[in-house]
């Protein structure tokens, strides 16, 4: 009893439920370090004080004895502890040690660990005089945290029920060179995230629903289909896409039946499909339904599944639960294991990484977020999400940082862009006269582009854009001596080309320069594992 009074007077930071909170969850013996490089250390040993190699250095945090942490009670070192593990699981763990840092300055300076008291801290650090490279990296680093905190249920007795997201609009952000770093800090969901969504939804798409012409074909594959596909795990990817596409609230998609699904159009060129999306809260001002496109891979997803299940045009679109918040974001966590590369998948199995939890609620700011950060207005986003007022979305341009800042990272002149090159690896590398299989070619920057590297997909069609999608491809075997140089050279014109008509339009946010930045960018890191491969064996 003495031993539990101590605990409580020498910890104020937290309440009883928080200190259960703390004590009940249990620290994996060690985590998998996903963007670990062949020199680097592939796991993560959860000793008292943490020690790694990663990115060519050593890493330490003295948990123990360190400058920052010995004053802190072992229920606060805890803390710091799971949520270092989560930014682990979800970012790189190059700067995992300032991150601890970061969080155990904060801890140190706030009376208790509330949702107001860390929103007051983040405004007072946007707010210092001063304010140097380090207070940004704090002002990040404490904010990934309240969200984490918050995701976690941590703030349950202490905080109300406002939604954080909309909170953190009203925040401002520091303002410094280097923000273009910060940016998937944060975005809500992470580019990565959104990445392997939207590839798991097409190579689903063109699996599953590939063109075919004539009745007898299509009689056929939809025959075939109801033997193979698990009509679970369909209704969990249709359910994901409209809520990564849409920004749908659970609420929304509880009250979405079958005919609120349009076919727009189709014919032997394509097909165009929108969907209708009920307001969650009315007013006296809004119409029943509001009209929202959806891409062409998700309504054939979506046209399947209502099939499959035979969803008429008065049924529900989903099954009908006591709530809808728990099945729609199990339905994503599940998605988003599915889509995972296999190594991550395989960690997962082992209990050597768990697999970070986005909830509906995020995707919806994250949508609003993007909307914002590509310029559209407030009235355009406030249809898009279903809200009855602009008050919201006025809330997300503000946030939106200058266009001059989005600019200069699109056109990756930041040092740090350059140097995460190998953060996102793709396949195996192979040397051209070893591999049998198929070869890939693409026409990029107006010139044809071959002996770049193999595909294992096991469908003949590419279902992305080959040649100009390889590089970031998880089916890409990349050709040790491919001609990946004249790749980059290719992008580089293309986004030059972009940028030219960019500034003789006037158009400060034009839709191609993020994606060929994007793909640029698996080129370089391509490139960089091969030259990081070729040093290891001549050492």
């Amino acid at each position: 009893m003495r031993e539990q009074i101590q605990t409580e007077q020498s910890t104020p930071l937290f309440t009883h439920e928080q200190l259960n909170w703390i004590k009940s969850t249990e620290l994996p013996s060690r985590v998998f370090l996903k963007s670990a490089t062949e020199f680097d250390d592939q796991f993560l040993y959860f000793h008292n004080d943490w020690r790694f190699r990663y990115s060519g250095e050593n890493k330490s945090i003295p948990f123990s004895k360190g400058k920052h942490f010995r004053d802190l009670p072992p229920e606060t070192i805890k803390l710091i502890k799971i949520i270092s593990l989560k930014y682990i699981e979800e970012n790189s763990a190059s700067v995992v040690d300032a991150f601890a840092t970061g969080l155990a300055m904060t801890f140190a300076d706030i009376s208790s660990v509330t949702r107001d008291n860390l929103l007051a801290k983040l405004h007072a650090l946007v707010a210092k005089e001063k304010r140097n490279h380090a207070d940004n990296s704090q002002f990040y680093y404490t904010l990934f945290a309240l969200r984490k905190l918050d995701r976690l249920k941590f703030f349950k007795s202490t905080d109300g029920k406002e939604d954080l997201e909309e909170l953190l609009l009203e925040l401002p952000r520091p303002r410094n060179s280097n923000w273009g770093v910060y940016q998937n800090l944060d975005m809500v969901i992470p580019e990565e995230v959104c990445l392997i969504i939207e590839n798991g939804v097409q190579r689903w798409a063109s699996k599953l629903t590939p063109s075919l012409k004539t009745k007898e074909e299509k009689i056929a594959h939809l025959k075939k289909i109801k033997n193979v596909v698990n009509l679970d795990k369909l209704r969990d990817c249709v359910t994901t896409g409209i809520v990564y596409y849409v920004g749908s609230r659970p609420v929304q998609l509880g009250k979405m039946a079958g005919g609120d699904f349009v076919i727009d159009t189709m014919n032997e060129h394509g097909s165009r499909f929108s969907i209708l999306v009920p307001y969650a809260k009315k007013s006296k001002l809004t119409i029943e339904r509001i009209r929202v496109a959806i891409p062409e891979e998700l309504g054939r997803l979506v046209m399947l599944y209502m099939r499959l299940a035979n969803i008429g045009k008065e049924d529900a679109l989903l099954p009908q639960k006591s709530t809808s918040n728990k099945p729609v974001n199990d339905a994503i966590k599940r998605m988003l294991l599915l889509f995972s590369p296999k190594e991550i998948q395989k960690a997962v199995k082992n209990k050597d990484y768990e697999l970070p939890v986005y909830t509906a609620s995020l995707f919806r700011h994250n949508v609003g977020h993007s909307m914002a950060m590509n310029g559209a207005s407030a009235i355009e986003i406030a249809y898009v999400l279903g809200q009855s007022s602009l008050v919201v979305a006025n809330k997300y341009i503000a946030a939106t940082p200058d266009m001059a800042d989005i600019r200069e990272q699109a056109l990756g002149r930041n040092p740090v862009f350059k140097n995460m090159i190998v953060l996102m690896l793709t396949g195996n590398l192979v040397h051209s006269s070893k591999w049998t299989g198929r070869r890939v070619a693409g026409s990029i920057g107006g010139k044809l582009h071959y002996h770049l590297g193999g595909c294992d997909y096991e469908e003949e069609i590419c279902p992305f854009s080959q040649g100009r999608a390889c590089h970031g491809c998880l089916y890409f075997k990349p050709f040790t001596d491919g001609k990946h140089h004249d790749v980059l050279d290719s992008f580089n014109d293309e986004l030059a080309e972009v940028r030219n008509v960019a500034d003789d339009t006037a158009t400060v946010n034009h839709p191609l320069l993020k994606e060929l930045t994007r793909r640029k960018q698996h080129v370089i890191q391509v490139i960089a594992r091969i030259e990081m491969a070729e040093a290891k064996e001549g050492n």
